[in-house]
Parts: structure tokens; sequence; C-alpha cells
């Protein structure tokens, strides 16, 4: 069975327009990435989950 994967655009699209659960998809679709880059950067994994949080709300405020 093939499964179709919405495409982040899409995803943003659906957010904006109410679907909080599209986030959720994103955020967990690039979660371990974009930590991973952060901690790489940092080197101190609780700065890093800072970081990420405060990265996360700046892309929802931007989409608001």
């Amino acid at each position: 069975m093939r499964s179709i994967q919405t495409t982040d655009g899409v995803l943003v699209s659906n957010y904006i327009h109410g679907n909080e659960k599209s986030l959720e998809i994103l955020i967990i679709r690039h979660k371990q990435r974009i930590f991973s880059f952060i901690l790489s950067k940092v080197q101190d994994r609780e700065f890093s989950e800072d970081i990420f949080q405060d990265t996360f709300i700046k892309v929802i405020n931007t989409l608001k």
C-alpha cells in the first residue's frame, strides 16, 4: 500500500486556514533535522531545545 505524503506547502496553507494538526505534522517532520543542526552549533542540549522552541514560535507568528 502506498501512502501519499502531504507537501510542506499544503500543510502551511492548511495551518493558515485553521488546521492546527498541520502544524503538528510540520514540527514532527522537521524536528530531528532542525534540532540536530542547532545542537551541532551550540553543543548544549537544553539551550538547543530553547532555540528550537523559539524558532517554531517565530514560524507560527509569521504564518498567522
